[in-house]
């Protein structure tokens, strides 16, 4: 039984799954933050070109 125990904690076989497992988790949430920051400044940017417009035509 303890050597049964003791060959689990040693079998690293497993820890690369939960590596790339983690990893992906990362990218994934750098991704997702990249992605809203970006998109918040793309409409400020076309929100003031439309207003910018807007204003040069007097509408």
């Amino acid at each position: 039984m303890t050597s049964q125990v003791m060959q689990f904690f040693q079998d690293e076989e497993g820890a690369t799954a939960l590596e790339y497992g983690l990893l992906a988790a990362l990218i994934a949430a750098v991704i997702i933050g990249a992605v809203t920051t970006l998109g918040n400044v793309v409409s400020t940017t076309f929100n003031n070109i439309a207003t910018s417009m807007k204003n040069k035509t007097g509408s």
